[in-house]
């Protein structure tokens, strides 16, 4: 076995086939295959299987769901795609999506006060039924849909059926670092990209689907941290100046080497989600670091702010939401918020959160 996974298999369908229940249904079963076929041929662990719609009509909107509900295996993970924040709907399709186990991506088509106040209140009123339906639904500030594995982001653009995939390495890309330097970080990225591809090549034959590509992004999942492989490479702790810039080294690696072994696909960037990264828990415990500090990370990396928990705030959200998106038409790349803000608890209190464990609180 790798001493890295594949992250997720990720199937973008297209419009034609959302039409038909059994050939959606088929598709998702042959999705499982190619996991196991992958797994069985590469020699690689798969974490998930994923689904991705494209963006639907409103007026079809519930029909669809419907039949995702039907056919969806549990073990298959689905985004219903985006939906713009100006749709008179908005609040009553992100609920239903998410009650339902699924994702949903928020597309900020203006980045008003009063556009990210309506949002902020509908993430609100969704970690307040149910802390983890706010886990699955995400806000593209750029307001431009992006193709890419990772959820609750993900597009399809619909135009033909595709698959995509991510990596889970942060732990390998940090020995390497260690090892060589940029340049053995740039031979392991690229050595793990092309397993990638070929495992989307074994996985494509199965589904009849075409060769996406590799969103090539540092995510972590609990000791796989890249928060660990940053600080390596910055030579600091967060949040010490100099951070930042061990994020733009390992950026610039991503940003190269993507380019390089199959089209460009997704963000390629540096991820730091709090709830998935056990490092990053231990550091913003320590009280040092913000919510608007990790906004502003955004300016390096992608979804500087992900998966944060936050006391109850319509106003804070609404203005990190901001935050977030000024920095992502600065550098014209779409970026994520992913925010959970909860009533009654306090900066360092910890919270539970499914699939995620407990989660430190932190200050807007």
């Amino acid at each position: 076995m790798y001493p890295y996974r594949l992250r997720a298999l990720t199937l973008h369908l297209s419009r034609g086939l959302v039409e038909d229940e059994d050939v959606v249904e088929g598709r998702m079963y042959r999705l499982l295959e190619a996991r196991d076929i992958v797994e069985s041929n590469v020699g690689i662990e798969v974490d998930s299987v994923r689904v991705t719609l494209p963006n639907i009509d409103t007026g079809r909107f519930p029909e669809v769901l419907e039949v995702i509900r039907r056919v969806k295996p549990e073990d298959v993970l689905v985004s219903m795609g985006n939906i713009g924040s100006s749709s008179s709907r908005l609040e009553e399709i992100v609920k239903e999506v998410v009650s339902s186990n699924l994702y949903v991506g928020v597309l900020l088509e203006e980045p008003t006060w009063d556009t990210a106040r309506r949002i902020s209140k509908l993430i609100h009123e969704i970690a307040e039924e149910d802390i983890g339906g706010a886990t699955r639904l995400g806000v593209n500030v750029l307001g431009e849909p992006i193709y890419t594995p990772y959820y609750p982001l993900s597009y399809s653009p619909g135009d033909q059926l595709s698959l995509t995939a991510s990596l889970t390495y942060p732990n390998y890309l940090r020995d390497a670092y260690q090892r060589g330097g940029v340049r053995g970080l740039s031979e392991a990225v690229e050595a793990a990209g092309l397993t990638a591809l070929r495992s989307l090549s074994e996985a494509a034959k199965i589904v009849e689907a075409t060769l996406g590509g590799v969103d090539l992004s540092v995510a972590p999942w609990v000791e796989e941290s890249s928060l660990g492989l940053v600080e390596t490479v910055a030579g600091v702790r967060m949040p010490k100046p100099g951070f930042a810039m061990g994020i733009r080294v390992v950026n610039e690696v991503l940003e190269s080497t993507a380019t390089r072994i199959s089209p460009t696909v997704g963000f390629n960037e540096v991820q730091l989600p709090v709830a998935e990264d056990l490092k990053l828990k231990a550091r913003v415990s320590e009280g040092e670091i913000r919510a608007r500090d990790l906004a502003r990370l955004s300016g390096v990396c992608l979804a500087g702010l992900d998966l944060v928990v936050v006391p109850a705030d319509v106003e804070g959200v609404a203005g990190l939401i901001l935050e977030v998106a000024a920095y992502s038409r600065a550098k014209r790349k779409p970026l994520g918020v992913r925010l959970i803000p909860l009533d009654g608890v306090q900066p360092g209190d910890v919270v539970s959160i499914p699939r995620f464990g407990d989660t430190p609180v932190i200050p807007i």
